[in-house]
């Protein structure tokens, strides 16, 4: 019941952001998506505006529950939930573009933002509507084919990731690699998780997931045998090993060099 309840407020928030950007002036919304951890930018322009021709621009930026950003020249606010992630630069702010810049973006950041303009002196400010963007938050998804013996490495988008959990390709169950704080079977290397030797149990599904379940990114990885030796290869090989020993050399017994000459064909 508790989920029905709340998957019906996130339909009826979701029907109010649309009404509400709807009754916007210029309510025309532009489109944009990122994979989550990566970075977003929401396109917006104020140049067209005359009304701060001879002032500093002052922009906010705002979901319909909301604040996310504002800045006048240097001095900015970054809504808790945004902490240094969100920025509009002032070098570019003040040539007319108030574009938002959100950085290791998370599943909770999806949905509409809108942009206004503020304008006027201390008493008589007024806001004037620019744009709406809708962001879009995807997860990652891939396929990765290993060789046998070889190394596997995964990204971790260790600022987000709370679990790394594992279904091989022969069975239904979840087995856990990996969770923050805790020790594993697993090496983590600069940001990544590395599986050595990997051999044909570890063929399968891997998944990060984060703090609230959510899977950041999804891989699919698929086992090989490495190649099998080519006569071609046998004839490299044993060229390279007559220039190391020297066939004519006569420190070595003509047995020795046949027997090894045998052995590479």
């Amino acid at each position: 019941m508790e989920t029905r309840t709340k998957r019906a407020w996130m339909f009826v928030y979701g029907f109010l952001e649309l009404v509400c950007v709807g009754s916007s002036p210029l309510s025309s919304v532009v489109f944009t998506r990122s994979e989550v951890c990566q970075e977003a930018v929401l396109p917006c322009e104020w140049g067209s505006h005359s009304e701060v021709s001879s002032e500093t621009p002052y922009i906010q930026w705002q979901t319909l529950r909301n604040m996310v950003f504002e800045r006048m020249g240097p001095a900015k606010f970054q809504a808790e939930a945004y902490q240094n992630r969100a920025d509009v630069p002032e070098a570019v702010l003040a040539k007319g573009n108030c574009s938002l810049h959100l950085s290791d973006i998370r599943f909770s950041d999806a949905g509409i933002y809108e942009c206004y303009l503020v304008v006027g002196k201390t008493g008589s400010k007024q806001r004037i509507f620019i744009q709406s963007v809708q962001l879009s938050v995807l997860d990652h998804k891939s396929t990765r084919v290993v060789e046998m013996g070889k190394d596997l490495t995964l990204d971790l988008y260790k600022s987000q990731a709370e679990t790394v959990v594992f279904q091989s390709s022969n069975g239904d169950e979840w087995r856990e690699l990996w969770r923050r704080g805790d020790r594993s079977r697993v090496e983590e290397r600069d940001g990544k998780l590395v599986i050595g030797n990997v051999g044909a149990s570890d063929e399968g599904i891997y998944r990060v997931i984060d703090g609230e379940g959510l899977t950041i990114s999804t891989v699919k990885v698929s086992v090989q045998e490495p190649p099998r030796p080519t006569r071609t290869n046998l004839v490299e090989k044993r060229v390279s090993f007559e220039s190391s020993v020297g066939m004519n050399s006569p420190s070595l017994p003509l047995g020795f060099l046949l027997i090894m000459f045998l052995y590479l064909l």
